[in-house]
């Protein structure tokens, strides 16, 4: 499924800062960086004028660095189901919202049908005004909704107010929002940060099975790099209680801002006990899963995790919380261990 960001915060908050800064790094790389579809309410706001569009309900259209952008329709779900359909091998969807929009109903709209078959809600990502933050909080409810709902928090413009002013936005924030990762930024380093939230751990690389986890962190390649960020993996060799792993994994610190892992797992909100493969995510504070493109075929089982103060030891840990009494149930069907399919 294509992970959705949905990135909100208020009136003159700085989203489009954020995301029009987002364009620019991804534009001017040599390299290819993949492709993202970016949902807005006024094309103008992202540099392209609207009335120069097709007149389709999408209004989709190029733009540099491998990003397709349209125009919201009045219904959510036909603006993404429309993305998906025209423009495969989406890599991840970003929403940007009304500066007076709450993120849940969104968020129930996306992990809905039809679209919790085609998407999944990856993280809501809240951009806070350091410079109006706390008074703007009397002028709707929609405000503290924003922070509230946030798995990552971005404050920007903290190099326009002094640090008293900067830090009663951070302790009125945190009044809201008490766990979910908080960085003062400015557009260029919190673009650069967003990427590395976005940007997909290499599972490929991490060893795999009974051969022994790295014990050295080590500095994770790509667009996070020098933003503080390190990563440590684990193996998974047993079967795992999906449930059970996600509230794990959505206990750890804020620390762990992002994780993705491969695992055989039983689900019991299903109904089924079959052992499947499933892949699993963290962004933030939000944890997510999905089955393999082949649940049934052979899973080689690990977990990456990466972030600013990151454990092998706490990681493994919140695996282990979540291993089956059993290596499967009754009727079970257990793949055996090999390749994974899927990343």
């Amino acid at each position: 499924m294509i992970p959705v960001y949905l990135v909100t915060g208020f009136l003159g908050a700085g989203k489009t800062t954020l995301i029009n800064a987002l364009l620019r790094r991804r534009a001017a790389r040599p390299e290819p960086t993949g492709r993202i579809a970016l949902i807005v309410n006024e094309l103008g706001e992202v540099g392209v004028d609207g009335d120069l569009l097709p007149a389709d309900a999408a209004r989709q259209i190029e733009l540099p660095g491998g990003c397709v952008c349209c125009v919201l329709s009045e219904e959510l779900d036909a603006t993404v189901l429309a993305l998906v359909r025209d423009n495969p091998g989406l890599d991840a969807i970003v929403i940007e919202t009304t500066g007076v929009a709450e993120p849940l109903p969104i968020a129930w709209t996306l992990e809905r049908s039809p679209l919790r078959e085609q998407v999944r809600l990856a993280a809501v990502i809240t951009v806070v005004d350091a410079t109006g933050f706390v008074a703007s909080r009397s002028l709707s409810p929609s405000v503290d909704a924003q922070v509230a709902a946030a798995d990552v928090l971005i404050v920007a413009k903290g190099d326009l107010v002094d640090s008293p002013t900067l830090d009663a936005a951070c302790a009125a924030v945190r009044t809201l929002a008490p766990v979910a990762p908080l960085r003062v930024l400015g557009p260029d380093d919190a673009a650069a940060w967003l990427e590395a939230l976005m940007a997909d751990p290499d599972l490929a690389h991490a060893p795999a099975g009974h051969e022994h986890p790295h014990e050295h962190e080590h500095a994770p390649a790509g667009p996070g790099h020098g933003h503080g960020l390190t990563s440590v993996w684990a193996p998974i060799d047993e079967v795992l209680d999906l449930e059970e792993l996600e509230d794990a994994l959505a206990a750890l610190p804020a620390g762990y801002v992002r994780i993705k892992g491969l695992a055989r797992v039983v689900d019991g909100r299903t109904g089924h006990d079959e052992v499947h493969g499933a892949v699993f995510h963290r962004v933030g504070t939000r944890v997510s899963s999905e089955p393999l493109a082949d649940p049934s075929g052979p899973v080689r089982g690990r977990v990456v995790a990466i972030g600013a103060a990151v454990s092998r030891q706490v990681l493994a840990q919140a695996v282990a919380a979540a291993v089956l009494p059993s290596s499967g149930s009754a009727g079970a069907t257990d793949p055996a261990q090999g390749e994974p399919e899927g990343e």
